[in-house]
């Protein structure tokens, strides 16, 4: 069995050490990966189901299906034994939950192959009695599937790999909120089911060059719950950060950037919604994504990622029930909520000084291009202290309304709350309710299709206290919930990743009727005469851009929208709120 593991290995060092591997061999042997090697998808799902097969504390599941056709696998590793048929709601009862998270973008496979020997440490060496740890080995099934050599032009090996988009071409980085791929749909069956505290998610880089192996992000501290917030900086990051350095690989925040040198400084990485730890925040889950160094050498990638999982793990077991107290505490606060943040800007005043060890770097003349090219010289290294910027001020916010009232006839949206675990209930009778309505008053979408979608990228809104009639099976959705974070999130029209941002109501941007001109000329003449009130404001109108005046169109039309005719549906969001 254990050779047909490997029925597709090419190299035979790699055949004997993953052997040894699986027959319990020292820490010392070399591994696959010390190859310049990465497992393919077939091999690890048998490596997974070895495991499954040789240790009763550990379980590997199908959860729903992907876009590539195959089902999306989650590994489970407890303490004590697993029963086979036995509910992952008992498994992780009174216990921390870690989900890690492998191959997103399957060309940085180093956290699959970490994963894997994490895992198998884990159980030889006995998992933690107050951990349950949730492994998702390989999340984008149809990018590692279509393996290749070369779509990571800037990356140091391994040798053969997968591609960034899945079975549709989706990054599916970008897919938490608008769950265009079944993978999403899937993750979110499995996030919702274990409610972790935890959550990492295994990343290599991109960017600049430098001396570390591991680069982090972490959950963005202003972005997150003040609870958790706290207990991030005080606590947790501190430790991990510190356990990195003892075990040699030194850590820093990840470097954002990109065709500049890191000497300047930078900020830290803003990840709303849409990303997998802006997801996982607003359900206060801590997020992490390990970001190992995409030009050190594979192994050192795979091992130092491995030293993360390590770390973690050891420091849930340490504080398995001040994580739980603190989750609790942030749901708590949750729950007496009255405003939330649905924008952030980078708020340059606040700024810490940070060593960082880099590479001397210098522009010198291209023998390419015709301009100058950035060079870091790795034989000189530089230890230099850098300003960065870690914090986020809100630009926008909301009060947040006693309930929202969203339409079934989107019915898109509806199932997309409910996937994510919100509390809703339906209307039963028509009915006429006076509710806050929010008319968009100026809009401009992304001009280019990014991820499937024409995103709203400028958006204002006016609201107007209403009477609207809402009708039977239309759903009322409280905000006194524990996932209030995430309602508001994606409800809220201006919010950085809403849904009336990522296409879901585009429906209300087009204007069904209209009128002719020369017939509607007569109608416009007697409404101005009849209502003084209204040829005042149609002046006021014309003598605030004076370039109206060059459209008799436009001024008719405005005039038009101020009459019955006009269809009170159009640029209206479907998503009316209650307030409290």
């Amino acid at each position: 069995m254990l050779l047909e593991i490997l029925f597709n290995m090419k190299n035979y060092l790699l055949l004997i050490s993953f052997t040894f591997w699986c027959l319990g061999a020292t820490a010392q042997t070399p591994l696959w990966y010390y190859n310049n090697e990465t497992l393919e998808y077939d091999e690890v799902v048998r490596a997974y189901t070895e495991m499954d097969n040789l240790y009763e504390n550990a379980i590997l599941r199908e959860f729903g299906t992907t876009d590539s056709g195959k089902p999306l696998h989650v590994f489970f590793i407890s303490s004590g034994k697993l029963d086979k048929e036995g509910k992952v709601s008992d498994w992780k009862k009174d216990k921390t939950v870690l989900l890690i998270n492998n191959g997103i973008h399957p060309g940085e496979p180093c956290g699959i192959d970490a994963s894997l020997v994490y895992a198998r440490n884990l159980l030889e060496a006995g998992a933690p009695d107050n951990v349950l740890i949730a492994i998702i080995p390989v999340y984008n099934i149809g990018g590692v599937l279509n393996r290749g050599c070369c779509s990571r032009a800037n990356q140091l090996g391994p040798e053969a790999y997968g591609f960034r988009g899945n079975a549709r071409n989706l990054d599916l980085n970008r897919d938490f909120i608008k769950a265009d791929a079944l993978n999403t749909r899937s993750f979110y069956a499995i996030f919702h089911l274990l409610q972790p505290h935890i959550f990492i998610d295994t990343h290599t880089s991109n960017g600049a060059d430098y001396q570390y192996t591991m680069t982090l992000i972490s959950t963005q501290k202003d972005k997150l719950n003040p609870v958790l917030a706290d207990y991030l900086q005080k606590d947790l990051e501190p430790a991990l950060y510190s356990s990195m350095q003892d075990q040699g690989w030194p850590m820093i925040p990840y470097v954002n950037v990109f065709g500049d040198v890191p000497d300047k400084g930078y900020a830290a990485f803003l990840e709303s919604p849409r990303y997998a730890s802006g997801y996982t925040a607003l359900f206060n889950t801590i997020g992490f994504i390990t970001e190992a160094h995409m030009l050190k050498p594979y192994q050192d990638r795979v091992e130092s990622t491995r030293a993360f999982l390590d770390i973690i793990t050891d420091y849930m077991q340490g504080h398995s029930q001040e994580l739980i107290d603190h989750k609790t505490r942030a749901q708590e606060y949750d729950r007496n909520l009255e405003h939330l943040s649905l924008q952030w800007e980078l708020d340059s005043s606040k700024v810490q000084e940070m060593e960082f060890m880099g590479y001397r770097a210098s522009y010198i003349p291209s023998k390419v291009t015709t301009g100058d090219r950035l060079k870091y010289n790795r034989n000189a290294p530089v230890d230099i202290s850098i300003n960065y910027y870690n914090s986020y001020r809100t630009t926008d916010s909301v009060e947040i309304p006693e309930y929202y009232l969203v339409s079934a006839a989107w019915y898109e949206v509806p199932q997309l709350l409910q996937y994510n675990g919100i509390q809703m209930r339906r209307l039963k009778r028509d009915t006429v309710i006076t509710v806050e309505s929010s008319y968009v008053s100026s809009f401009r979408f992304l001009s280019s299709p990014y991820e499937g979608h024409f995103p709203l990228l400028d958006l204002a809104i006016e609201k107007r206290t209403q009477e609207r009639i809402f009708r039977a099976g239309d759903y009322i959705v409280p905000t006194d919930q524990e996932n209030v974070r995430f309602v508001v999130s994606v409800l809220e029209p201006t919010a950085a990743d809403s849904y009336l941002r990522w296409n879901f109501y585009d429906e209300i941007f087009q204007q069904k009727e209209h009128f002719s001109a020369y017939v509607f000329e007569d109608t416009a003449e007697r409404l101005l005469e009849a209502d003084p009130s209204l040829k005042e404001k149609f002046t006021e109108w014309l003598e605030m851009d004076p370039e109206r005046e060059k459209s008799p169109y436009q001024q008719l039309s405005y005039i038009y929208q101020q009459t019955q005719a006009y269809e009170k549906e159009h640029l209206r969001y479907p998503v009316a709120r209650i307030l409290k």
